[in-house]
């Protein structure tokens, strides 16, 4: 996986997800959200994927809301949750909608004009990182404060990279 790529994830992450307890939407037919995901800085083969979407689709409400999240000052928490960023056209990222992620539950890269899709622009970027920490910070002193039980995917996760590594032998 390339740092800062556009993935699909499997059908099969989703229901890992319900099955655990989280909530998430794993039965909204054929679409499935694109992911921005960034690599974990402690655990080899960990990635952070965050819902990334066209923001034009949102109604005005959803909108207002997003915005009134963005204006709050940087201490409030909630001024993390959500980043728009600026392409050919507005992306919205929800941040503290994030889920841990291996490259096994990855089912294809996103492509537009057949080239696979990383964000590049610096300030984007830095904002992502910054906002995503601060929602792990948070998760790690409450954990499974978000709906999507995000240390209980994490747990399972790194017990399955765990099972990956092979033993050592001389």
């Amino acid at each position: 996986m390339q740092e800062h790529g556009l993935y699909i994830i499997k059908k099969d992450f989703l229901q890992l997800v319900r099955d655990i307890g989280g909530d998430c939407d794993c039965y909204n037919g054929n679409k499935r959200p694109i992911y921005c995901c960034i690599k974990d800085n402690l655990i080899e083969g960990l990635y952070w994927a965050i819902p990334t979407s066209d923001i034009s689709h949102r109604t005005d409400a959803q909108k207002s809301y997003y915005q009134k999240c963005l204006e709050l000052p940087n201490k409030d928490l909630r001024s993390c949750y959500y980043h728009i960023g600026k392409t050919t056209k507005e992306a919205l990222y929800k941040i503290s909608s994030c889920y841990p992620i291996i490259e096994k539950y990855i089912d294809h890269e996103f492509s537009s004009c057949g080239k696979h899709v990383i964000i590049r622009r610096a300030e984007t970027v830095n904002e992502l990182e910054r906002k995503l920490k601060r929602i792990l910070a948070f998760e790690s002193r409450k954990p499974n404060y978000f709906p999507q039980h995000i240390t209980d995917i994490k747990n399972y996760l790194i017990n399955e990279l765990m099972k990956e590594v092979k033993p050592f032998s001389v």
